[in-house]
């Protein structure tokens, strides 16, 4: 009798406890999937934020038919290919030079980190001021060395890459703390043990470090591309998609046929495709790391 009182009232407590929990369960799942349901409904239809008519795939039709759409696409794949390699090499190098017995560490990680807690809309708009061709101070600090300025923001050709150093600067604080903590994670017996194996500080890495931190590689460059795709903030506040469509990323493309030329239905369908890039590319970087026995 004992064991099957005690068995129950283990029970009620279970109950009670997915009775705590269960408004958290639901609202996440009404506000993550709802508007995932949402999004895809609408995009098969003709809706214009006041009725919805079903149309089947026609925005798609008219999605892929459409120059700006495959422009939008491939600035951002370039901007992906660029800007992932580059914040997430930067990072894992600044986070093994942290790592190590210098001093100030800890003022060094706050300065690393100030960028990636600033708001968007400010950076961008401080570095518009900083990188203008004729008056800003990057170009007039180049001027005073007698050098050329550069035209960061009004060159077709610069643009996009002047976005790409930006959000460099912005996020690269956000990979040096993943990167510090997969280092600090690794015991320091192995160091210990293969130096006096007489190992070298390249191979350490190579043999100890690189694999003991690829879960952290992982995780970081998987996230990095999720958010590089996602990129819209710089893109709308530095360049309003310009010069010309030098820098309508994806997301600015989006944003423009949704609600520039109110068509919510057509951006919609972007999104879903979207959606369905993001996946592909994570499921295959997911694939390449296990394939490789990196995970």
């Amino acid at each position: 009798m004992t064991i099957i009182k005690r068995s129950q009232g283990v029970r009620k407590d279970y109950l009670l406890g997915y009775l705590f929990i269960a408004p958290n369960f639901i609202g996440f799942f009404i506000f993550l999937f709802g508007p995932i349901i949402a999004v895809i409904y609408f995009s098969f239809t003709d809706y214009n934020f006041n009725s919805a008519q079903w149309i089947g795939i026609e925005n798609y039709i008219k999605m892929f038919k459409n120059i700006g759409y495959w422009n939008s696409l491939i600035k951002t794949l370039i901007f992906v290919g660029v800007n992932v390699p580059l914040q997430s090499g930067l990072g894992l190098l600044v986070a093994i030079a942290l790592n190590q017995k210098v001093r100030y560490k800890g003022f060094f990680r706050t300065i690393f980190l100030i960028p990636w807690v600033c708001l968007p809309i400010s950076i961008g708009m401080t570095f518009s001021w900083l990188m203008q061709t004729e008056f800003g101070i990057i170009n007039q600090i180049l001027r005073s060395l007698h050098l050329s300025g550069i035209p960061w923001l009004t060159s077709q050709r610069m643009a996009l890459y002047s976005l790409i150093l930006v959000n460099t600067w912005q996020y690269l604080g956000f990979h040096v703390i993943i990167f510090l903590a997969g280092l600090q994670s690794i015991p320091n017996h192995l160091y210990e043990a293969a130096i006096i194996d007489g190992a070298t500080s390249w191979k350490c890495f190579w043999k100890i470090t690189l694999p003991l931190l690829m879960p952290a590689i992982f995780f970081d460059v998987t996230m990095n591309t999720i958010y590089t795709f996602k990129i819209f903030d710089i893109a709308f506040i530095m360049t309003s998609g310009g010069p010309g469509n030098a820098t309508s990323v994806y997301n600015f493309e989006l944003y423009k046929q949704a609600f520039t030329f109110f068509r919510p239905a057509y951006g919609c369908a972007m999104a879903v495709i979207l959606l369905l890039i993001i996946m592909g590319v994570t499921i295959l970087q997911s694939k390449f790391f296990q394939k490789k026995s990196l995970l």
